[in-house]
């Protein structure tokens, strides 16, 4: 039985490496989650390594037995809440992530028989076997009981930091463009070139600015991939940019058939949270008087001091740059 522990470690650590690729929607609705702040695909490959070199060695050495029984018993209870995850809140299976659960699970069973062949081939210890039972019932409760602790929703907390960039920089640089506006249009291949670079040295944010109402359309759909799809999201946005060649009213539908391809679920709207996004993007073009877009504002909370530039052919990296370092 050591054996077939052994081969569900390594088919879990095999697995938990896929999982990390992200190769499926229901992958990347998972990676949204972690557990104690870490991406749930690299835990699983530190645990697996660690259960894998544990359970190779478990024969040779006496505690290391009871070592690889906690590990796998508590990873059960851990993943009974992962399942109830995928079931009742992601609402979607992902088949790398069950295939996990099946490794754990059946590493739990060869333990059990091997408990269980041990009793018979020793006479028949009945009231050992039964407490060594219960230790495992009670792993499986402790490993429940962390996950659901520990096990948090990443883009809950995302809402409150709608910027790209250095979060902790008190320079902000925000791009300012309106859905519809043809000198916006022009620009938003640029974006693709700039902002990584921006992203380097400020945050980044982006406002949207309906000087055509119809852009107002697209903004619950920016907002949102602000949120939660930070590290997609200039690709998301280059989608929306091409829809709204399409048209100026998307629907749902619409939208997540662009998006897809990138590997993105839409989010249930939460209207309060698009609320306070339009009313941050109304706080940006009024606070700072703009008229027009497309415009750049750089401006720095510590120095108080704001730069602007307005235009398609203003708007470069070198003009950008030289604004941060202004209202440094």
């Amino acid at each position: 039985m050591s054996v077939l522990v052994v081969l569900t470690a390594a088919a879990g650590l095999g697995l938990s490496i896929v999982s990390q690729l992200k190769i499926c929607s229901a992958c990347s609705e998972t990676g949204e989650f972690s557990i104690f702040g870490m991406d749930f695909s690299w835990f699983g490959i530190g645990y697996f390594t660690v259960l894998l070199a544990v359970t190779a060695v478990r024969r040779r050495l006496a505690t290391t037995e009871l070592l690889s029984l906690a590990m796998v018993f508590a990873a059960t209870g851990a993943e009974a809440h992962f399942i109830w995850l995928q079931k009742y809140v992601i609402g979607q299976w992902c088949p790398v992530c069950l295939w996990i659960a099946v490794t754990v699970f059946t590493a739990a069973v060869a333990i059990i028989y091997e408990n269980f062949s041990r009793l018979s081939n020793n006479g028949g210890n009945m009231k050992l076997f039964v407490k060594r039972l219960a230790l495992m019932a009670f792993l499986f409760f402790i490993g429940l009981s962390v996950a659901i602790l520990g096990v948090t929703n990443k883009s809950a907390h995302a809402a409150a930091n709608p910027y790209l960039g250095k979060s902790d920089s008190t320079t902000v640089v925000y791009f300012v463009s309106d859905w519809f506006c043809p000198a916006c249009r022009r620009l938003e291949p640029i974006l693709e070139r700039i902002v990584p670079e921006i992203a380097k040295t400020a945050k980044v944010g982006f406002v949207d600015f309906p000087v055509h109402k119809e852009s107002l359309n697209f903004t619950p759909y920016n907002l949102q991939f602000l949120y939660y799809e930070k590290n997609k999201y200039l690709s998301l946005r280059k989608a929306l940019s091409a829809l709204s060649l399409k048209t100026k009213n998307p629907t749902i539908g619409e939208v997540q058939a662009v998006v897809a391809p990138l590997g993105v679920k839409l989010h249930e709207v939460d209207y309060a949270e698009i609320l306070a996004g339009m009313q941050a993007d109304q706080t940006v073009y009024r606070g700072f008087g703009l008229k027009a877009t497309p415009a750049v504002v750089v401006t720095d909370s510590r120095t108080k001091k704001t730069k602007i530039i307005v235009g398609d052919n203003e708007i470069t990296l070198q003009a950008i740059k030289a604004a941060i370092d202004a209202v440094k």
